[in-house]
């Protein structure tokens, strides 16, 4: 007897605690990432304003 598969083009269905689990999670990703891609901007940008020493 061979098993039914789930049909792919139907989303899987999810309570709404869990749909809003989801969203908030994401949100938080999404926050995490412009977090760290704008400490690596300062960081870079920190890097190429500093003045070479001179030698006095």
């Amino acid at each position: 007897m061979k098993k039914k598969r789930p049909n792919r083009d139907a989303p899987p269905s999810l309570s709404a605690e869990a749909d809003a689990a989801i969203l908030r999670l994401a949100r938080l990703l999404g926050r995490q990432i412009a977090r760290e891609l704008d400490l690596e901007r300062q960081q870079r940008e920190k890097r190429t304003d500093v003045p070479p020493k001179s030698w006095e």
